[in-house]
Order: C-alpha cells, then sequence, then structure tokens
C-alpha cells in the first residue's frame, strides 16, 4: 500500500492505476499461494478481493489528485508566461512612443520658439503612475500657458444611461493650480456645461468665446484625449490667466499639453492595469499575495470537493521592519529562492499581504507533516542567508501553521487566521 501511495502521488493517474493493479495481482498470488483451483473456485469469498481493489482505487484515486495538482500548476505557470509577454510588449510600446514623441518634439520645436525647452519638461509625463502624472502636467500649463488658476478634471467610468436620455459624463477635480479655496470654482464638470459639451464634441481646445461666454468662469478647456481607446480621459481647464496669454499659440500649446497628457494617462493606466493582472511578483520573484489568497480559495473547495488534507505555513522574520529597504528587499529575495528548492513541485510559494511574510499552500500535506517541512527550511536558512558569516545570521525565523481537511473543514480566512497566531515558537 505505501509503494502504491508513494507511486500515485508523485507521478499521477496512470502510474498509481499500473501500480494498485500489480500490487492487486501479488497481494492475490499471495493470498491464493498453495491453494487447489477448485477449492479456490468452491470457497470463494468477496471479502477476499476487497484489499486488492482497494489498492487500484487508492492508486487511481491518490493520481488523480497528483495530476490535478500538477495541471493546476502548468497553468498558473502558463498564465504568468503570458502575463510577462504582456507586460514586455506593452513597455515596448511605450518606448516606441516615447520615441515617436521624441522625433515629433525635435521636428516641431524651433530654437526661436519660446518653447524651446518644452522638449525636456514634457519628458516628465512619461510616468507609471496617473497621479504622478497629473503633477507633471499641472507643471507644463503653468510655466508654458502663463494660466494663473486652472483644474486638472479625471473622467469617471461612464455609466449606462436611462431608457430614452442621453449619457450624461462626469469629470472629478483630481489636481489644482492658483486657486484661493478648495471650492473656488467647481470640483465636478459633466457633459452638460457648454464647455465640457462642446469639447466631447469637437475633441479640440474651446475657449469661452466658442460658447459665447455661457460659461464666465471657464476661460478655456481642452481634452486629454487617448487616441487608442478613442476616449477623453480628463480636461484641463484654465479659470484665469493674463489677457495677453489668452492667444492661439497659448491655446495652441494647450491643446498640445493635453494631447501629450491623454497618451501618457492612457499609457500609465494600460501599464497599472497589466501589473494588477501579474500573479507573480517581479521584485521577490514569487506569486504575489492576491494570487496566492485566489490558490487558497481554489485548494479548500478543491479539499471538500473530493476529500484529502490541505496545509498553509506562514514564514516570517523577527524584527524585519528593522532592517534597511535594502536589506529587507535581499533577504526577501533569496529566502524566495530558498522556499521553491525546498517544497515540492506542486506547492506554492508567495508572499502574504503582511509586509516580510511569506505563504506556503501545501496540497495533500498534513500538520504533521508541515512540521518537517518548517524543518527543512529552518535548516536550508541556516546553511544559505542565515549562515554564522552572513549580515542575516542574527535574523530568526518564525512558522504560522494550519491544516485542514474534509472531515474537518475550514474555510481560508480560518485558515489564516490560524496559521497568523505564529503558534511554532521561535527558530534561529
Amino acid at each position: 500500500l505505501f509503494l502504491v501511495i508513494l507511486i500515485a502521488s508523485r507521478y499521477g493517474t496512470f502510474d498509481g492505476f499500473v501500480a494498485g493493479l500489480l500490487s492487486a495481482l501479488v497481494y492475490i498470488v499471495y493470498a491464493w499461494w498453495g491453494r487447489e483451483p477448485g477449492v479456490v473456485v468452491q470457497a470463494f469469498d468477496w471479502t477476499e478481493v476487497i484489499a486488492p481493489y482497494l489498492f487500484i482505487v487508492v492508486g487511481v484515486v491518490l493520481g488523480e489528485i497528483r495530476a490535478s495538482a500538477s495541471r493546476e500548476v502548468d497553468k498558473a505557470r502558463h498564465e504568468v508566461a503570458v502575463l510577462e509577454d504582456r507586460v514586455k510588449a506593452l513597455r515596448k510600446d511605450n518606448e516606441v512612443l516615447a520615441q515617436v514623441k521624441d522625433e515629433l518634439q525635435k521636428t516641431v520645436l524651433s530654437a526661436e520658439d519660446p518653447l524651446a525647452h518644452f522638449y525636456d519638461s514634457a519628458r516628465r509625463l512619461s510616468i507609471s503612475r496617473p497621479e504622478e502624472t497629473y503633477a507633471a502636467i499641472v507643471d507644463l500649463v503653468a510655466k508654458f500657458t502663463g494660466a494663473e488658476k486652472f483644474a486638472i478634471y479625471e473622467a469617471e467610468p461612464e455609466k449606462e444611461p436611462l431608457p430614452g436620455h442621453r449619457p450624461v459624463r462626469t469629470f472629478r477635480l483630481v489636481a489644482r493650480y492658483g486657486w484661493t479655496a478648495g471650492d473656488e470654482f467647481a470640483t465636478v464638470l459633466t457633459s452638460e456645461h457648454p464647455a465640457v459639451q462642446r469639447v466631447l464634441e469637437t475633441l479640440e481646445v474651446v475657449t469661452s468665446q466658442d460658447i459665447q461666454h455661457r460659461a464666465p468662469e471657464v476661460l478655456a478647456c481642452a481634452p486629454m484625449h487617448d487616441p487608442v481607446s478613442d476616449s477623453v480621459l480628463g480636461l484641463i481647464v484654465i479659470q484665469k490667466i493674463p489677457f495677453v496669454r489668452l492667444n492661439q499659440a497659448s491655446m495652441a500649446h494647450l491643446f498640445t499639453i493635453a494631447q501629450w497628457a491623454g497618451k501618457a494617462i492612457a499609457d500609465a493606466q494600460r501599464f497599472e492595469k497589466a501589473m494588477a493582472a501579474r500573479v507573480d511578483d517581479e521584485r521577490i520573484g514569487v506569486f504575489n499575495s492576491n494570487f496566492m489568497k485566489a490558490r487558497l480559495e481554489e485548494e479548500v473547495t478543491r479539499v471538500m470537493r473530493y476529500g484529502g488534507v490541505l496545509s498553509l505555513v506562514l514564514v516570517r522574520f523577527k524584527d524585519f521592519e528593522l532592517l534597511s529597504p535594502e536589506d529587507r528587499d535581499a533577504l526577501l529575495r533569496t529566502l524566495g529562492q530558498v522556499l521553491k528548492k525546498v517544497v515540492r513541485n506542486v506547492d506554492l510559494v508567495g508572499l502574504y499581504p503582511v509586509p516580510g511574510v511569506f505563504a506556503l499552500i501545501l496540497p495533500a500535506t498534513n500538520a504533521n507533516q508541515s512540521a518537517v517541512v518548517t524543518g527543512r527550511i529552518l535548516e536550508a536558512f541556516r546553511r544559505g542567508p542565515g549562515v554564522s558569516t552572513s549580515r542575516f545570521a542574527h535574523i530568526t525565523l518564525r512558522f504560522g501553521v494550519a491544516g485542514m481537511s474534509k472531515e474537518h473543514p475550514k474555510t481560508a480566512s480560518q485558515l489564516m487566521d490560524e496559521a497568523e497566531r505564529f503558534e511554532i515558537g521561535q527558530m534561529t
């Protein structure tokens, strides 16, 4: 039986079936050896084939569990590879866009133009976070249009319109410049506003003269347009500007800033979505906490449906917060590689939502077996990053272990709460 379990849990369904079948045949031969065939037929008892039958069943069931776990791991690895390819492609597209932008700027801007230094300032828009992009837009507008008061409004997700009604776009304030108070001007604009309505229709800079001064608080409004999705992501609204600067040249500069801003914000948002969709942590080299939480839910569901056992192990450092940021990253990367080498291929290693804590999801592993795993981790840590000659020799590890089975069910939240007690004492 031990041989059947070993082969099935390691090699899969077919090998488990073959091992169970061979074990069953060996058992039958051993049990009936020396009997006359006629006696065996006459005294045949179905209870004598229960054990051989169980050999086969155990081999098939454990083999299928092993094969299912392997398929899930392969699927996860494939998803990681696909997402990495998407991120690389997005980065390459951003580089191409930046090169095209550089060439356009060098061609259009002349040495005599007062915006000769516009090229260097606009490079600040190549930022991967939208909130940082808004700060760069404010600097550009203030420097190159001469506006004394203006604001940046971000478009909210479009809502489904009511039957018989036109959809209403909403833009909410995200950055302002020169305001004497936070409510000096409107913090929310909608597509029903005359200037906003005209901007959405023309995708051009709209001045108060264009709308016949129906909105005197808006002297100019420019759309931050994403040409890829053909949508307006936000607005640049000028509320006060010197009269001599309210001219065609300044509005052309404002339009250029808004167009670049739209592309930069769209790129930043797409990059954030791509990073959010990743299942691995690029900095540490293991699965991220969101993926681990989702997989823990899946594994708990699988145990409750098909049976078996499951363990969750948390590994944390004592006094992790006292380390420098560089040492924290170095220690996390090193221990992440150690954990991946210690555990099996079907086990999952990733980050936990708590800083400085790793999570290990161990399918088909009970609490006692988890304790063996923690021992192997500790030994590997002592031989590696925790060796006496290392700068991390003073670091100690602490483990939290939680387990469940179909007979003793627990939710994923209960497993995490139990493991977070870190009841396995401090180990050095």
